[in-house]
Formats: C-alpha cells, structure tokens, sequence
C-alpha cells in the first residue's frame, strides 16, 4: 500500500473506465473505411438475435482479435467495459456465447460474402498504396495447428512438435513488399500437389491486371510437380526449396565456386521422375559448425550441409539462394500470427465455423498493417501489433461527457502521446470514397 494510506474504501460502480482506451483510434479507422456500411451492404444473412447486426458482430470479433482477448470466452471482460462499448459505439457488448453461436450459425455463403470483401479492399488498398508497382513476391507456406479433442476435419499428418496430434493445415500468401497477407485458406490434412497448384492459382487471381512480373518463393512443401508446372506455365519466376535427400548423388560431382568464405555454390539441370521437362536446381552448401548447438538441420554429407533450390530466374546460383533468404521474413508474419493474433487458437468443433474465424483474422492482420502504414509515422511502421498494443491500444482512458461533448481522457505523460495525435490526424485525412465504393456483390 503507498506511503500515508492507512486505510483504502474500494467501490465498484465506475461504468465508463476501460483499459483499451486506444481501440479509438482502430475504431475510427474502420469508420474511415465505412467497413460496417460495407458487412451491412453486402453480407446478406438472416440474424435472429436482432440486438445486434451482423455487422456488429462481425466488428466486435475483429475488435477482439485486434486488442488481443486469444479466445472468445475471454471477451466475457468487455461486458463491464463500459468505455470500450462507448467507444466502439455499442449499447453493450454481446456475450461471448452469442458470438461463438454467431459463428456457429454463419453459412458458407457468407464466408465467401467475406472473402470478397477482404479481397476488394486488399486490392483498392494495393492499388491506392502502390499505384506504381508493377512487379510482386509472394512468399508462401504452410503451417501446423495442432488441436485437442475431436474437431470437425482435423487430421493426423506431419507434425514436427506435436507427432500423432489432429491437427489442420491452413496455407499462407504475402507479398514481400508490403507485408499484406495476400491469401489464406484453411485447410485439413497434408496437401497434395493439385491442392498446391490450386492455392497459387486463387493467389494469382487476386493480383492486379496491371501486374506484370510475378516472383514466387515457397519451402520444400511447394516442390510438387502441379505446382511447378502451374509457375510454368504463368511464366512467374520462383526459387523453392527441394528435399536435399533427393539428389545426394548428384553432389559429389558438381562443380562448386566459392561466394562466400566456406560457401559453396553450383548448379545442375534434372528432370525428375514423371516431370515432363529438364528444370534447374541450385546446390547451396556450407561447412557444418563444431558447436552441436549450432548444428544445421539441412542435408549433410561428410563435413557440409546442403541446401537444393529449383528456380527458373536468370541469376546466378549465389543471386538465386539469396533471392529465397527474403522469403524468411514472412515466417515472423506468420509467427505474428500465431502469437500475436492468436490464430492458432481454435474456437469450435464445428469446421466452416473456424474456417469464418480463421478468415476474420486475416481481414483482422490486414486492417492493423493498413493502419500502420497509412497512420503512423514512418519510423513506427515497423511495429508489431504486441507493440501497437502496448504503446496505442491498451491505455487506461475514462469517457466523460461535458456540455453535450463526449471526452476521451487517457492518461497525463504518456511517451507516444504525439504518435496518437499524429494518426489522428492521419486518419481524419483518409478519404472514405477511396476505400469503399468498389465492393462487389457476391451471388
């Protein structure tokens, strides 16, 4: 207890103190974007609770994933927040079971209702953001959710930390430059080489028309002869990673040229078997540290590791490893995800339910990566939402009104004060018919 209080009253009865005072700025943000008007117009779903909209329902999802509540049982403490209900301009907030049963009702028709919101704004903010790009990386990969107990299409497959566990499979898209997730799917089971080939078609049919030169870049999961073919034949560059087990007998008989002190490359044209044409693979090899702890997990062979990359670029086999070296960035993306987003927490038993959530989250990664690059200053738009989180969103404010004005009070001294009041004003400027009259019905 501090110095001088001998005794402390506690009372409960404040109903406008909220610790996510900064959800303003998130919240006006979508307003700009006129995103609620968006869900209203062109999500047609018959909601019998009609306390809420579905619009509603789909923000306060949202809203959750943003300020960080990992599951839906946990949005139970925003039922007693009364600013943040304010703020976000509801009467209160719904509890959390009528958002899990929300989500429970919701109809794939919906989902794709979604999707084609989701993509309509990726694409308005690509357009608007990089009118003069005309090249694009997209960077892709594939990642473990296991789960427990029995959910509705979890399968059992390659799991590296959690051998024998159901689990699902969801792929991931960016694009290098701007950071946005370009495509997502959630998916079960391991993927075959014609549900690859699929999944870089649905990204290929996102990009702009004015999009000219497509690099792809992808792990050893990707090294399927649907999916090479499919590059191919889009005539997109791409550097992805072979199984290095694969072609050891081709080693030993290459000829290497030194890149780097102890590094090797060379280079070797092979048309694997039932493949249709010769490709190129790239043979990266380095020497294997004495440390065990520093012991690389790549293919060795006496006293190197290797490292096999297929690729059609015209750079020479050192250009072509460290063109695929970008790609390790979008794994902090999707570790972001996962642990910032909290995506790979599963809400229901109930497949097409979490596959709706699992796409709310992704709208959710871009809204935050939208925001920091069109309302933070530049030197903040590195952030990762943990930081966003603690710097902007999570600030003690309580809502007052005077003389009819509703006051947003957040506390005296703080050190980013000046960044708040900076994307204020950033948003104020945002042009809302730049962002929302170009939404396609979905059918």
């Amino acid at each position: 207890m501090p110095k001088g209080i001998r005794k402390l009253q506690i009372i409960f009865g404040e109903t406008h103190l909220t610790h996510f005072g900064g959800i303003f700025l998130i919240h006006h943000f979508c307003q700009k974007l006129k995103l609620k008007w968006i869900f209203q117009s062109y999500i047609k779903f018959y909601q019998q609770n009609n306390r809420y909209t579905v619009a509603e329902m789909i923000l306060c999802l949202i809203y959750t994933i943003i300020i960080g509540l990992g599951r839906i049982y946990t949005t139970r403490i925003l039922r007693y927040n009364g600013s943040f209900q304010d703020i976000v301009g509801l009467k209160s907030f719904p509890y959390f079971t009528a958002l899990r049963n929300f989500l429970l009702r919701l109809t794939p028709k919906v989902l794709q209702q979604i999707i084609t919101i989701h993509d309509s704004y990726r694409l308005k903010m690509f357009q608007y953001l990089h009118k003069e790009q005309t090249s694009i990386i997209l960077d892709a990969d594939l990642e473990v959710i296991p789960v427990y107990g029995k959910l509705e299409g979890a399968k059992t497959g390659y799991n590296p930390r959690k051998p024998g566990r159901p689990s699902f499979y969801p792929f991931f898209c960016f694009e290098a430059h701007t950071q946005e997730l370009w495509h997502g799917k959630f998916r079960s089971g391991e993927p075959t080489g014609q549900q690859l080939k699929e999944f870089i078609k649905e990204c290929f049919q996102k990009l702009p028309d004015y999009i000219y030169r497509i690099r792809f870049r992808g792990d050893a999961k990707f090294f399927k002869k649907e999916a090479i073919e499919l590059l191919e034949e889009k005539k997109a560059g791409y550097a992805i990673v072979a199984p290095s087990n694969l072609f050891k007998s081709k080693f030993s008989g290459l000829k290497y040229h030194e890149f780097r002190k102890g590094w090797e490359a060379a280079e070797f044209i092979h048309q694997p078997a039932r493949w249709k044409k010769f490709y190129r693979f790239i043979v990266i090899r380095r020497p294997i540290p004495e440390e065990p702890e520093a012991q690389f997990t790549l293919f060795k062979l006496k006293k190197h590791a290797y490292q096999v990359i297929i690729s059609n670029l015209p750079l020479s086999p050192e250009g072509v490893y460290r063109f695929y070296l970008g790609r390790c960035v979008q794994e902090g993306y999707i570790k972001e995800l996962k642990l910032s987003f909290y995506i790979i927490k599963i809400t229901t038993k109930k497949f097409l339910a979490n596959e709706i959530y699992f796409h709310l989250h992704l709208l959710a990664y871009n809204i935050v990566n939208w925001f920091k690059i069109l309302c933070l200053p530049k030197q903040f738009q590195k952030w990762a939402l943990q930081t966003i989180r603690t710097e902007l969103l999570v600030l003690p404010a309580k809502l007052v009104n005077v003389s009819r004005q509703n006051i947003l009070r957040l506390p005296t001294g703080h050190i980013y004060n000046w960044v708040f009041e900076y994307a204020m004003n950033k948003i104020e400027k945002i042009k809302s018919s730049n962002f929302c009259t170009f939404a396609k019905k979905s059918r």
